[in-house]
């Protein structure tokens, strides 16, 4: 899982115009582009009633105001309000939460089908983000379609996938697509091994397609029974779920690295060894460092203030907060993250190479035993040194780099 969009609240938290067909603009749910036949407000009110939105949601931020955040959000889409509600929370429960600082100012809208405007925001240094938003009894919430607005899938090509879309998507679906055969490309190179068959890429451009999917993923790889069942999921730009994008970067830059990110666990599973006798840190960590993601100014951040999630937590706690059991951790997901691309590129670049990587991989995954005591095995095998040995290594990475 890649990104998790944590790391959009956790850093301090796409855009194309639309090529369908514009409607009105209604003040209630729409049902379809022909909702409504009232006059469509002029561009400035819309975007100063955007802008009211935008400060009240940066209040709640700075505020931890869930009451505040409530009001700027379409209450009668419920997965949508699921969605930006878990990501307030899970901000606010972080080693982040409760600091101030969050700003938005919207810079530009496109009008969209079905009533709805796409705003495109300044958020804090380079932070950009492209939200959909309608108006909700006057005022100008954030909001989305629902599935039933969106209609039917369909099905799109390129050379190593199957894409499963929606014409909402019209947009920027052949830019992803392009994205994809660049991720395979860089994969494949960087690993050195292939697959013979295409996978399906299922691209969403709202949060509310069934099956629900967790608020904090931007992006995932699902594998199947079988590889032709394997699936990558990704939240499409232009949605509150993609998050915030690097204006240096651009969206397509920030999701080039995502979708890097999930084709590398597919690579994984498929050319390698099955991600679930890994490690969490080490299938995480291996998708960050293909990607190059480092998440540098987090794990700075960590190190700086002597908060570097351990690799074991030695406490004997039911559940453990460490990067062995990264899904576990109830706080600081994108952080570990990070940490666990460092890891991986403290192997690679001090222990021997990514072929010193797969080896501690397997010899984890045949090692009996747990905690430091498998630990210490598997290193004596591979490395030549216990775990507190490696530990100490990677520590003394960490400081010398971030």
């Amino acid at each position: 899982m890649r990104r998790i969009m944590l790391a959009s609240c956790l850093a301090a938290t796409l855009l194309a115009g639309c090529n369908q067909p514009q409607a009105s603009l209604p003040t209630s749910e729409p049902t379809s582009a022909a909702a409504s036949t009232s006059a469509a407000p002029d561009e400035s009110t819309i975007m100063a009633a955007i802008q009211a939105t935008l400060d009240d949601y940066a209040r709640a931020y700075n505020r931890n105001d869930l009451a505040l955040l409530q009001s700027t959000v379409d209450q009668s889409n419920t997965p949508f309000r699921r969605l930006v509600e878990e990501r307030f929370t899970t901000y606010q429960e972080s080693m982040f939460g409760g600091g101030g600082g969050w700003q938005f100012s919207v810079t530009a809208i496109e009008e969209r089908d079905l009533g709805f405007v796409l705003a495109h925001i300044d958020g804090s240094g380079s932070q950009r983000y492209g939200w959909l938003f309608r108006e909700v009894d006057g005022a100008w919430l954030l909001s989305e379609p629902t599935a039933k607005q969106l209609g039917e899938t369909i099905k799109l090509e390129s050379e190593h996938f199957t894409y499963r879309t929606y014409a909402w998507a019209d947009d920027i679906n052949p830019r992803i697509m392009e994205l994809m055969e660049q991720s395979y490309q860089i994969v494949t190179t960087r690993l050195g091994r292939e697959i013979d068959f295409k996978p399906t890429v299922d691209i969403r451009p709202i949060f509310g397609i069934t099956p629900p999917q967790p608020a904090s993923a931007l992006a995932y790889y699902r594998s199947g029974n079988r590889p032709r069942e394997d699936r990558m999921v990704i939240f499409a730009p232009n949605s509150f779920a993609f998050g915030y994008y690097d204006a240096s970067k651009g969206w397509d830059g920030e999701l080039g690295e995502t979708l890097t990110h999930e084709f590398t666990h597919l690579i994984n599973e498929r050319a390698f060894m099955p991600v679930s006798t890994m490690r969490d840190w080490m299938f995480e960590g291996l998708a960050e460092y293909v990607s190059d993601s480092p998440r540098a100014s987090q794990v700075s951040a960590a190190v700086a203030s002597n908060q570097i999630i351990p690799i074991l937590d030695t406490s004997g706690s039911t559940n453990p907060q460490d990067l062995d059991h990264l899904y576990l951790l109830e706080r600081d997901v994108s952080l570990a993250y990070g940490l666990s691309y460092a890891m991986v590129a403290y192997i690679d670049t001090e222990l021997g190479g990514l072929e010193k990587f797969w080896e501690l991989a397997e010899t984890m995954n045949k090692t009996a035993g747990t905690g430091v005591e498998r630990y210490d095995r598997a290193l004596q095998s591979v490395f030549g040194m216990s775990f507190a040995e490696f530990d100490a290594g990677w520590r003394a990475y960490l400081k010398q780099n971030y």
